[in-house]
């Protein structure tokens, strides 16, 4: 009975009537200048949705939400161990995330709308993707919040792997924080398990840092230090870095590369 409901759910992911119209729809909205609009509404109601199946589905305490930046760019960075992870980390983050999502995501009919409603962003893994690149500054010069996930791809033993330096280059770059969270029990995720959801403080890099590898690799390893106690329920391992009050939260250091 089970594999005849995994395979049901997979065909309907597969193939559904509203991928047809759903393109068509978007280009309509957009046409008539309220695609951003639509984009919003749809991404708050499916946040309540997501909020409240979080809820009855994986009870569990969610933490540190006066932590996220009332407004300002920044970098969510959860540990990532199931493909729900997205949705149990920012279900109670009062700001839009928009997640980088990687490629393969979209090529699932009823993934793809879904994706593009909620303001993803597509990525390539393995390779430099520079229009994800592109997308991802585009958000930060808006001051956007963006989801990624500092270890590529999910665990498969449920132990954090390692950093990639990517969120790191992004934060010295433009001056911006990287907003720890610690996802606890979402490994090989069942219906009932309690699933806890815990948000650090946000981490600002030295502002007299210069963008250069060295820079960009101690400031991953703080990344992987700081989210590794929240996921363990310990005490912040990490050396002394800025938080909110005491730089700039707001503005978006200027930079050489930044890009309209």
């Amino acid at each position: 009975m089970a594999k005849t409901i995994k395979k049901l759910i997979k065909h309907i992911i597969q193939y559904n009537i509203f991928d047809y119209f759903i393109p068509k729809l978007r280009k309509f909205y957009k046409k008539i200048g309220i695609l951003e609009f639509m984009d919003t509404r749809f991404y708050w109601v499916a946040w309540r949705i997501v909020r409240l199946a979080k809820h009855m589905l994986w009870r569990g305490k969610v933490t540190g939400v006066s932590n996220i930046p009332q407004k300002g760019a920044a970098i969510f960075l959860p540990n990532h161990s199931h493909a729900l992870d997205p949705f149990l980390s920012a279900s109670n983050v009062p700001r839009k995330v928009h997640w980088v999502s990687k490629l393969e995501n979209y090529k699932y009919p009823l993934f793809r709308p879904i994706l593009q409603c909620t303001g993803s962003i597509p990525l390539r893994r393995g390779q430099s993707d520079q229009n994800a690149i592109r997308l991802i500054k585009n958000e930060l010069n808006r001051g956007e919040i963006v989801g990624m996930f500092p270890e590529g791809t999910r665990t498969k033993d449920g132990q954090l792997r390692r950093f990639h330096t990517g969120a790191a280059r992004l934060c010295i770059e433009y001056g911006i924080p990287y907003i720890p969270v610690g996802i606890r029990n979402s490994f090989k995720l069942e219906v009932g398990r309690n699933v806890e959801v815990h948000i650090g403080k946000p981490r600002y890099p030295d502002p007299s840092w210069k963008l250069n590898y060295e820079n960009a690799k101690k400031f991953t390893d703080l990344m992987r230090k700081d989210i590794a106690a929240l996921v363990h329920n310990e005490e912040p391992k990490s050396i002394r870095i800025y938080e909110h009050e005491e730089i700039f939260p707001v503005h978006i250091k200027k930079s050489p590369t930044m890009e309209n």
